[in-house]
Parts: structure tokens; sequence; C-alpha cells
């Protein structure tokens, strides 16, 4: 593999990383930052959220109300083109509602579907999340 692939493809699971990692955090505002402009997020049992304006909306509302104590797993990095790539991953962990200070374990798969931008930063342009704990 040449070098250029090789940084792509560090970069590309950078990005999936600073997405999870700002999630457990809680930082909305860093969330946001992950996705392209016209970035999807797809969870179960919702509408898919277009758009950064919209997930700078969804975000915090996620925020607010739950906590998160999640630990990921990068599962894989592929690069499918020059400006496309995917990571698959695991989290698993704690989330706390935030009202009652019920919590309980969550197990998710996630897959990332990135693109790099005009300025050669690695974004999500779509997220799918599919909560599997029993």
């Amino acid at each position: 593999m040449n070098d250029a692939f090789m940084e792509d493809t560090t970069a590309i699971e950078a990005a999936a990383v600073s997405y999870l990692t700002a999630f457990n955090r809680g930082d909305a505002a860093a969330v946001v930052s992950t996705y392209a402009d016209d970035g999807v997020l797809m969870s179960p049992g919702r509408p898919a959220t277009v758009g950064k304006s919209s997930l700078a909306e969804t975000y915090p509302g996620i925020f607010e109300n739950v906590g998160f104590d999640m630990k990921y797993e990068i599962k894989e990095v592929v690069q499918t083109s020059a400006d496309w790539g995917f990571v698959r991953s695991a989290t698993e962990g704690t989330q706390t509602i935030k009202a009652t200070g019920e919590a309980h374990s969550a197990s998710y798969q996630e897959l990332f579907l990135l693109r790099k931008s005009a300025d050669g930063v690695w974004q999500i342009a779509r997220y799918c999340t599919v909560n599997v704990t029993s």
C-alpha cells in the first residue's frame, strides 16, 4: 500500500474516533463538527436527521436527556475510493437517563460512511447506529 492510502485510512478512522469520543463526552458541538454539511444520522425508530443545522438541533436534546459511559472498538476501516471510506465499530457501556438517574447497559453497532471534503478533511456523510442491547 502506498503512504497516501495509509494516511487516508488513518484519517478515516480518526474522524470516526472523534465522533465516538465527543459523543461519549456529551459534546454536541464537537459531534456535529465531525459531519459533512449534508451529513445524515440514521438511528432505529426515528426519521433520518439530514444536514448540519438539523444535527445541531438533535444532538443537544440527546445529551440533555441521556448520559453515556461507553467504550468503543473499531472493527473495520476501509477506503473505497479516493474520496470515500467507511468505519464499522461496536460500542458498549452504560446509559443513564438524567431525569431519573436510571442506568442500564447498552450495546450498539455503528457504520460510518465518510467523504473527503474539498479541503482534504474526512467527514461523516452518513452514520447509522443499531442498538443491539438485549
